[in-house]
């Protein structure tokens, strides 16, 4: 079946949207998408100014010197931490979250103080160790088993002095970090630390969220808290945020209507925003790195401690205090991301926390696609990068393919810097768009293979395969003839005009068809090129070195084969038999591209292509099948020859020695050897001019062979002769046929 050319586009375009669906949605593709597509935007976006609203006060070297304190956070008192939280809320810190582990009392003294400071505070959020467990459902080891996880929070008096606590999971080295947990589903929704931070925060807006819920909804507001101070006083945190969010994703046209009527032009509200899209956003994000280690604003935690005069204004910012190193590449507490260091340095579990916090603070983690409208554009693109390949010439399709790519990851780009959107590049342009070029430049190649397979067919039926081959590699080979030495077969069927008066066209058309289905073979088998064929006659050319004997040989062989192939045709066709003449003759001839301006013709030109026809024609006289010149014949001892003399031919000057082909040697049957034999003597003498003597040889041939043409032809030449003796013509008579 012919594909038509916008077929081929859908068909190309289909196939490579479904190579991008297998490479992009599976989880390696997904992987791939996330680990270089992702880093590689981040990279060629570079670092961006961290909100001031978050800061980290690190638990490091620098501190444990200046404390005389041990480099290991376990061992820092617990004391100097409560009074951490005095100094932090003496400098104004709207929250305070601790990212250490304080699952276990120890000084009771310490714990104490610790413990009365954090619930002064009232802005303290702690962290709760995520542990998880796995359980056998059979009792095969081997069996299947259930994960759970199990939230362990801090001890029981800082769990209850703190105005909230949440954990913050984060995979273990060496797996990448590129998103984070805004709220955790294996633990019924709770949220995690960066998203409790953020509810504190904006605690001061809850109010105002809570009026305009009851104003909508009074029946929803009722099970919530009413106000931010009940909020904070029960510690309701988890509870209210939880409400929140499965109101509002269960109610988007509540979302929708509660935005608009907290929208107020005259004042700005990204906090709002922020915090209405937390309750109704994903449960997880992608981290929007502001850089590399210590983007976030960073003070060690001893300054803070003595009120350092380095140590910024810390007024209405939420304070993350955790593990972080500079420079000490095995700091307990890192993790590996797109802004690892070569020297080993990772960002730390504290200010990947703060990161989180800042881009939930500005409504700006990274944004992906959701799966279904990825796949929607690989497809889409798919279609596209296939059917422009397959429609434009390879030229445009590389071209344009560039120009593709080069916008596309343009828009990708600009998209990630401006807004944060991530589009997956690599899959499209990695994949897709190169296989879309390659398989299109493969399929127009086997359609232009296909094509000049045709084309070589088609011109096969009318030239040599070799120059049919010259031509496929260069026009330019549409040169004059040259001259060669080669032997010419024609033939001419009998019969043909008056077959050509009975059958109607087509009939005609076919019988010649099956004609030459039969004769061209045997012109081949030899080496031989059909060289034209006008109506019911053919020409062959054999063309070589000078005077090749083994070129003559095979156009013999050939004469021979085509007259069998004739009879066995003509046994076929019963009553549309055409008996067919042959000539043969050899010498020089110009064979190439005979023409001019725009129209050539290969074919062979020179006296020997008149001559052959002339000898072909001269069956018809002499009654015989295959004549062939003396240049021809000569030398060729594997064939059974009969003299038959000189002829002048009509037309030509020069008289032509001829011989009839009677077969192979070997082959010949008897009684044509024993007619030769006798014919050759008789020749003889009509050629030394006894004519009385040759007459009566030549009578006794036909009386013996009655249908033999040549005998019967020299027989009457001399009962003419007798009468009237002709000039010699040098030193044998020839016979002269008008």
């Amino acid at each position: 079946m012919t594909l038509t050319a916008r077929t081929k586009a859908v068909l190309l375009g289909a196939i490579v949207g479904a190579l991008g669906l297998l490479a992009g949605l599976t989880p390696p593709g997904l992987a791939v998408e996330e680990t270089l597509g992702l880093d590689a935007l981040f990279r060629l976006r570079g670092p961006q100014p961290a909100p001031a609203e978050a800061v980290v006060v690190t638990i490091d070297r620098e501190s444990a010197r200046a404390l005389d304190l041990p480099n290991l956070p376990r061992k820092w008192p617990r004391a100097l931490h409560g009074a951490l939280v005095d100094r932090l809320v003496e400098a104004g810190a709207a929250v305070i979250v601790f990212d250490i582990i304080f699952t276990e009392p120890r000084e009771p003294d310490g714990d104490r103080v610790l413990a009365e400071a954090v619930r002064r505070a009232g802005n303290v959020v702690l962290f709760e160790y995520l542990y998880k467990e796995t359980l056998p459902l059979t009792a095969d080891e081997q069996g299947q088993a259930m994960v759970l996880e199990r939230r362990v929070p801090p001890y029981a008096r800082l769990a209850g002095a703190a105005a909230a606590r949440a954990p913050f999971p984060l995979p273990k080295v060496p797996v990448k970090v590129s998103q984070f947990w805004a709220f955790m589903p294996s633990t019924g929704g709770d949220a995690t630390l960066p998203a409790m931070a953020l509810q504190l925060y904006l605690l001061p807006e809850y109010d105002r969220l809570h009026a305009a819920l009851a104003a909508l909804d009074p029946a929803r507001a009722a099970g919530l808290p009413p106000t931010a101070a009940a909020l904070r006083a029960g510690r309701r945190g988890h509870e209210a945020m939880r409400a929140l969010r499965v109101m509002l994703r269960e109610d988007p046209a509540l979302a929708r209507r509660l935005s608009v009527a907290l929208r107020d032009p005259a004042r700005a509200e990204p906090r709002l925003a922020a915090l209405l899209d937390l309750y109704r956003g994903p449960d997880s994000y992608f981290l929007n790195f502001y850089g590399p280690p210590r983007s976030i604003t960073t003070v060690p935690y001893h300054r803070v401690l003595r009120g350092a005069e380095s140590v910024p204004d810390l007024r209405g910012k939420a304070v993350f205090v955790g593990f972080s190193e500079r420079a000490q590449p095995e700091q307990q507490d890192g993790f590996y991301t797109v802004y690892s260091q070569p020297t080993g340095l990772d960002v730390s579990g504290v200010e990947i926390g703060a990161t989180a916090f800042a881009n939930l603070l500005e409504n700006r983690p990274v944004r992906a696609a959701p799966h279904w409208v990825f796949a929607a554009f690989l497809l889409l693109w798919g279609m596209v990068l296939g059917a422009y390949n397959r429609l434009a010439s390879a030229r445009w399709a590389i071209l344009g393919s560039l120009a593709l790519g080069a916008g596309y990851f343009g828009i990708v780009y600009l998209k990630f810097a401006g807004a944060t959107l991530w589009l997956p590049w690599v899959v499209p342009l990695l994949v897709q768009l190169p296989a879309a070029l390659f398989l299109a430049l493969l399929w127009r190649y086997a359609d232009t293979n296909r094509e000049r397979r045709n084309i070589r067919a088609a011109f096969g039926y009318f030239l040599p395969n070799k120059v049919v081959d010259q031509l496929a590699g260069n026009l330019g080979y549409l040169q004059p003839g040259r001259l060669l030495y080669g032997a010419v077969l024609a033939t001419d069927a009998d019969s043909y005009t008056s077959l050509g008066e009975r059958l109607p066209p087509e009939e005609l058309a076919a019988l010649m068809n099956r004609y030459y289905a039969a004769l061209f073979p045997a012109v081949r088998a030899h080496g031989g090129v059909v060289s034209d064929v006008v109506g019911d006659a053919m020409l062959a050319l054999w063309a070589g070195g000078d005077g090749d004997r083994a070129l003559r040989a095979r156009a013999c062989h050939a004469a021979l084969d085509v007259a069998a192939a004739v009879e066995r045709f003509n046994a076929a066709e019963g009553g549309l038999a055409l008996p067919t003449r042959i000539g043969l003759h050899a010498g020089e001839l110009v064979l190439g591209s005979i023409g001019a301006a725009d129209h050539f013709e290969y074919r062979a030109v020179g006296d020997i292509v008149n001559t052959a026809n002339r000898i072909q024609d001269l069956n018809k006289r002499l009654g015989t099948r295959i004549l062939v010149s003396e240049a021809a014949a000569a030398w060729l001892d594997e064939f059974v020859f009969r003299e038959l003399g000189r002829f002048r031919l009509r037309g030509k000057r020069q008289p032509l020695a001829l011989y009839e082909l009677i077969g192979r040697r070997g082959e010949v049957d008897p009684a044509r050897l024993a007619l030769g034999g006798a014919f050759v003597g008789a020749l003889a003498a009509f050629q030394a001019g006894r004519f009385a003597e040759a007459g009566a040889a030549f009578d006794a041939l036909c009386a013996r062979y009655p249908e033999d043409g040549p005998a019967r032809l020299y027989r009457d030449c001399c009962r003419r002769f007798c009468d009237a003796p002709p000039a010699a013509d040098g030193d044998q008579l020839c016979i002269e046929l008008g």
